[in-house]
């Protein structure tokens, strides 16, 4: 089954906090961005540190930050 189109390019916002002893929250985040870019699905991932400065994406996001 297709989809809509209009609900296929829902952006979404992850806030990752690790719950765990031996795995920091960076860490935890690093596998997710990794999972999400490595995926057939073409995701567009982008990261940005609290400040809201990009730090990483796998598409252009350009320099009008």
């Amino acid at each position: 089954m297709e989809g809509s189109g209009v609900l296929d390019q829902v952006p979404a916002s992850l806030n990752v906090i690790s719950r765990s002893m031996d795995v920091a929250s960076s860490e935890l985040a690093e596998r997710l961005y990794a999972g999400l870019t490595a995926s057939d699905d073409a995701y567009l991932v982008a990261v940005f540190e609290d400040n809201g400065m990009p730090i990483a994406a796998n598409f252009d996001i350009g320099d009008g930050w």
